[in-house]
């Protein structure tokens, strides 16, 4: 029993941890992403009942110190994430498919995060997502004002960056759907990939097996395909086809991500090789979409297929 009370008391504190992070600092403020690993993680290594346990008791301490340090905005945008960590819960329980998983997960977070906005809307009187534009606008603009009075910016220097902010002012707003439903995809995908390396490291045994070696729901070609087409059309379908594609070249860009890696491993290259390529895609202006393509031609390629135990298959069939 002692050691069932350590073990209690320890997931406790390390769940309150994650969620009291974020609360006390500017700089921490990002760990708010990781709210749902508790609730993905503790269930399997402690069972639900004992999970839901922890968690309360977790978020009680969390809300105590917040209301104390005036952190409790913060931790309500956490509690946000736990829908999604429930819909991943039950992902990892039904032994789903990692992508599978992760869309269910992002739809859960995105449609949270959109509840939540309609709702401050609501009760603020006005429109969050237009505050939102207002704040990224005011933020290039003091970017600029920061910039432009530097000693050593010359005038050829401050027209190129006054040209370069009012093109991101101009297209923010026409991409800025795109871009949170991307953030949304990566959110959970940290979360997925994280709860899998800690869970990897228990004697649970349940993990999503075919991470690294899933495959994207193949209809989701045509909506590439289709969200490229409306680029070339004027108006408001270009618009929508430009953010489809924001998204789905991301959610393609992280299957390249684990093609890169499977030929890596399948062709023994070195680590240091294999950060330096990493790096070079990094720092790339197109190398994001170089692993989009990588990801993109795996449909028809099944780059994974040969050594992949069986496991190339197209996983959400």
């Amino acid at each position: 029993m002692p050691n069932l009370d350590r073990e209690h008391w320890r997931g406790v504190l390390l769940s309150a941890i994650l969620l009291v992070l974020p609360t006390l600092s500017p700089g921490t403020a990002w760990m708010f992403f990781l709210a749902p690993l508790p609730v993905i993680c503790l269930p399997v290594v402690h069972g639900p009942a004992k999970a839901a346990r922890i968690i309360f008791q977790a978020v009680l301490i969390a809300g105590g110190i917040s209301l104390l340090t005036g952190g409790l905005p913060i931790l309500l945008l956490s509690a946000s994430l736990l829908p999604a960590g429930l819909v991943l819960t039950r992902g990892l329980k039904r032994r789903e498919a990692f992508y599978g998983s992760l869309l269910q997960g992002a739809v859960a977070l995105a449609l949270s995060w959109l509840g939540i906005g309609l709702l401050v809307s609501v009760v603020s009187h006005g429109n969050i997502y237009r505050e939102l534009l207002d704040q990224i606008d005011q933020g290039l603009s003091g970017a600029y004002q920061t910039y432009s009075k530097g000693p050593d910016v010359s005038l050829d220097v401050q027209a190129e960056l006054r040209a370069a902010i009012d093109r991101g002012r101009e297209l923010i707003p026409k991409i800025l759907p795109g871009l949170l439903a991307t953030m949304t995809v990566f959110v959970v995908w940290l979360n997925m990939t994280l709860a899998n390396w800690l869970l990897g490291k228990t004697e649970s045994g349940v993990t999503w097996e075919d991470a690294g070696d899933g495959r994207l729901p193949f209809p989701l070609v045509w909506v590439f395909i289709v969200a490229g087409s409306a680029l070339f059309v004027p108006g408001r379908a270009g618009l929508i086809g430009m953010n489809l594609m924001i998204v789905t070249v991301t959610l393609y860009g992280m299957q390249g991500f684990d093609v890169f890696n499977h030929l890596c491993r399948r062709w023994s290259m070195p680590n240091p090789i294999r950060g330096l390529i990493l790096f070079f895609l990094v720092i790339q202006a197109y190398g994001f979409i170089l692993l989009a393509l990588l990801g993109l031609a795996d449909v028809w390629a099944e780059f994974r297929k040969q050594g992949a135990g069986g496991r190339g298959q197209d996983l959400m069939a």
